[in-house]
């Protein structure tokens, strides 16, 4: 993927790199040597006063220095180059300003024809543009993004042919007056399950024809359940990424360990927020008999598994214990281990707590324990670091980014 940002600072764009450059020009010009026929002693002048004209070029062009008479000729060559350049540059950040001001971004979008449109600035969206543009189609998808949630607005920039629009929350409705049905898909990816289901009713309100080209990221589980008999859930696809993210985990490695041991495996899940919950969601629905117990170590134990209890869709086939604490209380662990590790039968451990390097910690302080153990290591995002220190302790290391991006379906956004 072609970059638009600086590979010297990826803190500057193209634009401001440009500013550099024609001031550079103008300074390096002036420093040479070169005299304008408006200011004598202009090549005698020191360096300040130099640097405080060639930024002046921004305002006045050449206007109060006059034309470049005398000095090296590759001087006079980059003066004379900053000299059309620094007033284009200004003119064209001042027109930029005013249209701005007159067309909110949302307007700029024109026309939606045969494209993606993704609503969304966060790591999903990023995850579905890697998918896109693996599929040859970036130059099909047009990004709206929230002007109060883009904090990977740089990177969605990076992606060659991707367009991308910041707006207000107030300006995402005026969308409805474009010829949606022209579309080819809808991709709302918001961080904010209210805009992902506004958005996904207003496309409805204009045509409910468009609900099979409608996909959607709805965060709360339960919420979701709730509404699964509405319109807006029945018509459009919905997911969400804790789920597609345990399906992958539970496809990719719980269910191979399940199919190497000759007995019924005991299941440690260290960290019991909705991506905890997913996992055991998955084992009860694709791998019910597999597993003998399952052990809950969360502060909050009990209230998630009473949450983990509304999402049963199978009668158990396992014993549950919970147990109220830190995983970073020894005391916690040692009532587990009497209670549960019995035998040779080493557990599976999946620790998916909130702070990355608690799960890190935790999980090689357990392989120090447990030799053949399967243990799961859940970083929020990738990392090289993470990978690497659990490569050397035989840890198995995951991040939701990378198992929601393997697990989206090629119709998603085809």
């Amino acid at each position: 993927m072609t970059s638009l940002v600086s590979r010297f600072d990826p803190e500057l764009t193209w634009k401001s790199w440009s500013a550099i450059i024609i001031f550079a020009c103008g300074f390096a010009g002036l420093a040479a040597g070169v005299e304008v026929s408006e200011r004598p002693g202009m090549a005698e002048a020191n360096l300040m006063t130099k640097a405080y004209y060639a930024l002046g070029l921004f305002v006045l062009g050449g206007l109060d220095l006059g034309t470049p008479i005398n000095g090296p000729l590759y001087a006079r060559i980059l003066l004379w180059l900053a000299y059309f350049g620094a007033p284009i540059w200004t003119a064209s950040a001042v027109f930029e300003t005013i249209l701005h001001a007159l067309r909110p971004p949302v307007w700029r979008v024109r026309s939606v024809k045969n494209k993606i449109v993704i609503i969304g600035g966060g790591e999903l969206t990023l995850g579905f543009l890697n998918k896109i543009t693996a599929s040859g189609n970036a130059r099909k998808v047009i990004v709206i993004v929230d002007e109060e949630q883009h904090p990977h607005l740089d990177a969605l920039r990076s992606y060659s042919g991707v367009r991308v629009f910041v707006v207000s929350g107030d300006q995402i409705h005026r969308i409805k007056h474009y010829p949606l049905h022209k579309a080819h898909k809808f991709l709302l990816l918001s961080e904010k399950d209210e805009i992902n289901f506004e958005v996904a009713s207003l496309l409805l309100e204009q045509d409910p024809q468009l609900g099979s080209k409608i996909v959607y990221h709805v965060s709360n589980l339960r919420f979701l359940r709730v509404l699964e008999d509405t319109r807006v859930v029945q018509l459009c696809t919905t997911f969400n990424q804790y789920e597609l993210a345990a399906t992958q985990l539970a496809r990719e490695r719980l269910m191979k360990r399940f199919n190497d041991t000759e007995y019924r495996d005991t299941v440690v899940l260290a960290g019991f927020g909705r991506f905890g919950q997913s996992i055991l969601e998955q084992l009860e629905r694709n791998a019910s008999g597999a597993f003998s117990r399952v052990a809950i170590v969360d502060r909050e134990a009990e209230q998630q598994a009473l949450i983990s209890d509304e999402q049963v869709v199978t009668e158990r086939t396992y014993s549950r214990h919970t147990y109220e604490g830190d995983i970073d209380d020894p005391e916690t662990w040692q009532r587990l281990f009497r209670e549960i590790v019995i035998g040779n039968e080493e557990p599976v451990f999946v620790i998916t707590t909130g702070d990355d390097q608690t799960n890190l910690r935790c999980a090689i302080w357990l392989r120090k324990r447990f030799n053949n153990a399967l243990i799961i290591s859940r970083t929020l995002a990738p990392s090289y670091f993470a990978k690497g220190v659990c490569d050397e302790h035989d840890v198995v290391s995951v991040n939701t980014a990378e198992l929601v991006e393997v697990s989206i379906p090629h119709a998603w956004y085809r």
